[in-house]
């Protein structure tokens, strides 16, 4: 525990961390929370139900700033939610249970916002597929700078159709987070964009730390965010209607109509055409919105194919040669 004297000069942070089968990297994540430069934080895993060793890890880490707590499997946004009513922070970071910051990250956003109502901190991220992480290579994005909430989102949309919008590379207030609501745990698949979109509409700013960095583990094929099947491709439709319907709530004008049929568009071409209700029920959004103009690039030789039998049977040729969606 730490003293008052130090509690009252240096707020806490929670960090709040859903984990299913996590067991091989669940110490890691913690780990990169433990050598943190800011030590004012707690540590709150809920281990929803799982069937790996992700219990007892984190039974063997000695660590006073961790609690954990298991409950039977409710999903990620669930278990956020318990995680953040166990927390007692005055800022809020939610994390994945195998990803990793950088060490100064929780000492740069909080010094970044701490003196800013309404503000939210972001930060770089990038990717990495080694154990050790040896690979990491950032993502570099526009966004990475100071903009307003609903400045970032529209930014964001229109360039790619959305950039990363995982949780972790924010620090947020409480109260934010409280005006914001809970997580949607009727959710799976890109339950963080619905999130998010709540969280930054409801921001004054969304302000860019150049020293804090989220390390996104990527390639495990038991990720949420590699989950295809019917249910979880409806909840990324349902998420993307969410998100898009608040943000047009916020601003309504050209531009932004723009950039949320981009968004569509490219979720579409995802869904298609294994499946294809979700598809046409995003194409109708699209057109509601005045259309998009976004091209589609997977590749290279993906994009040369498409110019000689368009993007929907190139899509299908590109599933019967890889298999992969």
């Amino acid at each position: 525990m730490f003293n008052s004297v130090l509690s009252n000069t240096h707020p806490l942070i929670s960090v709040c961390i859903p984990a299913y089968n996590c067991g091989q990297y669940i110490a890691a994540t913690i780990n990169s929370l433990i050598i943190q430069s800011y030590e004012n934080l707690e540590i709150i895993v809920v281990n929803d139900g799982s069937l790996d060793d992700t219990l007892d890890v984190l039974k063997n880490i000695k660590e006073n700033r961790l609690k954990f707590v298991t409950q039977k499997n409710e999903g990620a946004s669930a278990a956020r939610n318990a995680a953040l009513r166990l927390s007692s922070g005055s800022f809020i970071k939610f994390m994945d249970g195998d990803d990793l910051i950088g060490p100064d990250s929780l000492q740069s956003q909080l010094q970044a916002i701490i003196d800013k109502p309404g503000c939210i901190a972001s930060a770089k991220w990038g990717r990495f597929y080694a154990a050790d992480a040896s690979d990491f290579k950032l993502s570099p994005e526009n966004v990475w700078r100071d903009m307003t909430g609903i400045d970032w989102l529209i930014e964001s949309l229109f360039e790619t159709g959305a950039n990363m919008m995982q949780p972790g590379i924010f620090l947020i207030p409480r109260q934010l987070i409280e005006s914001a609501g809970p997580w949607n745990e009727s959710l799976s698949l890109i339950d963080d964009f619905e999130y998010m979109v709540r969280v930054i509409t409801n921001s004054n700013m969304v302000l860019f730390c150049e020293d804090a960095i989220l390390m996104y583990r990527s390639g495990l094929q038991n990720s949420l965010s590699g989950k295809d099947s019917a249910i979880h491709m409806a909840s990324a439709s349902k998420s993307l209607q969410l998100g898009v319907a608040q943000i047009l709530t916020t601003r309504n004008d050209s531009i932004t109509r723009q950039a949320c049929a981009n968004t569509y568009k490219r979720w579409a071409y995802q869904f298609y055409p294994m499946h294809k209700t979700l598809y046409l029920e995003l194409e109708k959004e699209v057109e509601k919105l005045g259309g998009s103009k976004t091209v589609i690039i997977s590749s290279k030789l993906f994009y040369l194919l498409t110019k000689f039998v368009g993007w929907k049977l190139a899509k299908r040729i590109k599933i019967l040669i890889t298999g992969n969606q």
